[in-house]
């Protein structure tokens, strides 16, 4: 008795504890969102000014018409993630299995005592509908793990995301609460001494006959591991204990071969449960089992599993910009969002204009799921651990963006990430680091040509797509790609007027003068819009062409300027 109370008194400490921990862990994510700056205009704004926003704005919207906008963002993003749906099935089923998976047992297993409980009249784990639904639902959280493992390992090809070290913690302590949750169910399941408790509890141990025949129904019907009952009952004495079994424990404890996952991990483990027994599997297995689940939420805080908090704030402040524009306050605080809410899933990576430059360049910072994190940094106190690579790295990532718009357009947890970039780049040219393209521009495509010509003598091909013929072969200098052009459309002034059309620069590579074509202002004033792509009558790639001579470019030219520049 001592000893219960002992432990019951050690889990309250405990669990107010990891709740204190973790709650302090979430106030300090949520004070990063009303602090952390990015972009020039977020210093126009003030941490109250920030707090207000957020707080007056989200009790306002309950009285305005961002309401049903906020309200669709809740349940049609968060709760069904339709965002999600429409960009990839398989990772919409992994994430849909997780959050339904682990949300009920958190509602009718962890939390049981306090609404599982209250909400059903003789409530008891070992009935069904919650035997066979605690297995439903922690099978569906495991299937949702690996059906969002398999959709993350075919999707991210490139630039695969770095892992923390907590977040590899958070991830073992949701696999030890997993696996740790089934293995005590088998182990009770087939445990003699949770039969012989659960007998004394009542006051059924008193009659040994009478006991041996509901000893013998519960090795045959609920899996006992008996190791001392062999053969067959006697019938009289197999009927004795099946009624004795209908009047005292059919009302608190069904049939376990529901349970189809703990079921066949308890006869799988029937031949070592008298081992266990004896080494006190089970309390082993629940302290595990429960200080996994505390310590889970002391982690969540620090990891990008945080995730699961931001990315419902996200959505549905996303709903409410659908409704009207944001301030200038509110904007600021969902940039600073954004590092917590991105899932870094990479699925924006799959569509953004830029991705053949970073792998021709080997440098993932350019696509999207990286760089919501680079530009954290930027603005942050982690850009003093930066070194000049990183830092060129980072440069490239942000300023060779197209602003194609097509990152945000697929963002499942809807972050303004056009926002973010324009933002960031103020951020940079502040750390002293202008965009990659201006020293280019600063020469006409002849000079750079020269220059190449001089300090390489032969140029190499710009990448696979222009060193194949058959990319550009095909080019009848129809115009068609200059005709919808829009960068030709609006040129502008003489001064910075584009000095090669599309057609002039495929042109240049089927004449086998790549070395014009990598210095020309259209390689990198193209908005990457495929306009030009989409009309060809030949089929010609013209924007993939551009991208990696744009990559090329930078590739190439930086080493002939550097070398051109005075000691």
């Amino acid at each position: 008795m001592a000893d219960t109370v002992f432990h019951e008194g050690f889990f309250r400490i405990a669990l107010w504890v990891s709740l204190a921990l973790g709650g302090l862990g979430l106030l300090w994510r949520l004070v990063t969102w009303l602090t952390v700056r990015i972009g020039s205009d977020a210093r126009e704004v003030s941490f109250g000014q920030r707090l207000w926003a957020a707080i007056g704005g989200g009790v306002g919207a309950l009285f305005s018409r961002r309401l049903p906008g906020m309200m669709g963002a809740f349940f049609l993003d968060v709760l069904f993630q339709r965002r999600l749906f429409a960009t990839s099935k398989l990772r919409w089923a992994g994430h849909l299995m997780i959050l339904v998976g682990f949300t009920v047992l958190l509602v009718m297993h962890a939390l049981a005592a306090w609404l599982s409980g209250k909400l059903f009249d003789n409530y008891y784990a070992t009935l069904n509908p919650f035997l066979l639904l605690r297995n439903v639902f922690g099978a569906m959280a495991v299937i949702g793990v690996v059906l969002l493992a398999l959709g993350r390992r075919r999707d991210w090809a490139f630039g695969r995301p770095a892992r923390r070290p907590a977040d590899g913690i958070f991830a073992a302590l949701l696999a030890v609460v997993l696996v740790s949750g089934f293995l005590l169910e088998a182990q009770k399941i087939a445990s003699p001494k949770a039969f012989y408790r659960m007998t004394d509890e009542f006051g059924l141990g008193t009659d040994a006959e009478e006991l041996a025949g509901l000893r013998w129904v519960w090795k045959q019907d609920y899996g006992v591991a008996f190791t001392d009952l062999h053969g067959e009952p006697d019938a009289d004495v197999l009927a004795e204990g099946r009624e004795l079994n209908s009047q005292a424990c059919v009302d608190c404890h069904a049939r376990p071969q529901s349970a189809f996952v703990s079921y066949p991990m308890a006869r799988a483990m029937a031949p070592v449960t008298a081992t266990l027994d004896a080494a006190n599997a089970d309390r082993a297995l629940l302290w595990l089992h429960v200080l996994a689940c505390l310590l889970g939420i002391v982690v969540l805080p620090f990891t990008r599993f945080f995730h699961a908090v931001a990315d419902p704030v996200s959505l549905v402040a996303r709903g409410a910009a659908a409704s009207g524009p944001l301030s200038l306050a509110g904007r600021v605080s969902r940039r600073a969002l954004a590092a917590d809410a991105c899932i870094r899933c990479g699925l924006c990576d799959a569509r953004c204009s830029v991705a053949p430059i970073a792998r021709w360049l080997d440098n993932p910072e350019l696509l999207p799921s990286r760089k919501v994190q680079a530009t954290r940094r930027v603005a942050g106190r982690a850009w003093t651990r930066v070194g000049d690579g990183d830092a060129d790295r980072l440069a490239q990532g942000a300023h060779l963006c197209t602003d194609c718009g097509r990152c945000t357009l697929r963002c499942p947890v809807g972050l303004d990430l056009a926002d973010l970039w324009d933002a960031g780049r103020d951020d940079l040219a502040a750390r002293g680091l202008p965009a990659p393209a201006t020293w280019i521009q600063e020469q006409p495509a002849i000079a750079w040509a020269e220059a190449l010509g001089t300090e390489l003598g032969r140029v190499p091909p710009a990448g696979p797509l222009s060193a194949d013929r058959r990319t550009f072969s095909a080019c009848v200098q129809c115009q068609t790609c200059t005709n919808v052009c829009p960068v030709v459309a609006h040129g502008g002034t003489d001064a910075d007027r584009v000095d090669l059309t599309p057609q002039k620069v495929m042109n240049l590579l089927r004449l086998g003068m790549v070395d014009l074509a990598l210095g020309s202002r259209m390689v990198w004033d193209c908005a990457t819009c495929y306009q030009c792509q989409e009309n060809c009558p030949e089929g010609i790639r013209v924007t993939d062409v551009m991208l990696e001579l744009r990559g090329a470019a930078w590739r190439q030219l930086g080493p002939v300027r550097d070398r051109r520049r005075p000691e």
